[in-house]
């Protein structure tokens, strides 16, 4: 009688437990890891730079643009759908909103004291 293992008997054995979303990491595991070939110059990085910055940028991203006003990025985007507000294509798929934009937008919506 053969008594060497089943081929899938070690994978088994590696795989017993529950079955579902993995348990979290322990407390003090929680650094994150770099993501293979990232840079040190991440967007992560790019994004905290700019919001250190004191020079507000001029074009906006829908998702800024929506922070911004205070409202979610699918208003944002039926505003320019709709022509509320005109969008700086800088590309096929790259939109932009300026930021007198938005401010002149918000203006016309103000109701009279």
């Amino acid at each position: 009688m053969d008594t060497s293992p089943l081929p899938f008997a070690a994978a088994s054995r590696r795989l017993r437990g529950q079955p579902g979303r993995p348990r979290k990491a322990p407390a003090g595991h929680n650094a994150v890891r770099p993501q293979a070939g990232a840079s040190p110059n991440s967007a992560l990085d790019r994004r905290s730079l700019a919001q250190q910055s004191s020079v507000s940028p001029r074009l906006l991203t829908m998702r800024q643009a929506a922070e911004y006003v205070a409202v979610s990025y699918w208003t944002v985007r039926g505003w320019v759908e709709s022509g509320k507000l005109s969008p700086v294509r800088l590309g096929e798929r790259l939109i932009r909103i300026e930021r007198a934009d938005l401010d002149r937008l918000i203006e016309t919506r103000k109701e009279p004291a």
